[in-house]
């Protein structure tokens, strides 16, 4: 190309800095753009982060182009999966309340996170003695999501991502 085109260019962008690569012609739609939604059993990972800064540049775009956009994080928290990360906890608040040896099981969740998400519990709801699982599932999966969710949370964060709506399965 000549140095023309690319002084015209220039000063095109210049020019119009706020407007430069609006699609004006494109009928102005609304977008949902779910992203992230990794299931909230623990910290995110690097895979996470990459579909998490996609779909934020995705979305970025979509309103950057005058689209109404609105960015949403569906939270897995229904089946079992969750079963599991709950049961991960109550025996990890039972190694710290009971010194009883957590072993780890097929589908169970090691992770040290569990282990402080298990304090956290236990901080919070000293008159609960979880002495049997089906009694504390509730409360507990209540609060390991809540916690799990704020590890999610404080990650995305970091990476500079927003979203509007966090919606959940069970509801």
């Amino acid at each position: 190309l000549k140095p023309l085109f690319w002084s015209n260019f220039v000063k095109e962008i210049i020019t119009n800095a706020k407007n430069f690569g609006i699609n004006e012609k494109e009928k102005k739609l609304r977008y949902l753009v779910e992203f992230v939604s990794a299931n909230p059993t623990g910290p995110l990972h690097v895979g996470h982060c990459r579909g998490a800064i996609l779909g934020d540049v995705i979305s970025n775009i979509l309103i950057f182009n005058k689209h109404k956009v609105t960015k949403e994080y569906y939270i897995n928290d229904y089946g079992n999966q969750i079963v599991n990360f709950t049961k991960s906890v109550f025996l990890r608040i039972r190694e710290i309340k009971y010194s009883e040896k957590f072993v780890p099981k097929e589908n169970l969740y090691p992770g040290a996170y569990i282990i402080d998400i298990g304090k956290k519990i236990i901080d919070s709801n000293k008159d609960e003695n979880f002495n049997y699982f089906d009694k504390s599932f509730k409360l507990l999966k209540k609060e390991s999501l809540k916690h799990s969710m704020n590890l999610i949370k404080s990650d995305l964060k970091k990476l500079g991502i927003e979203h509007d709506n966090f919606f959940s399965e069970t509801d």
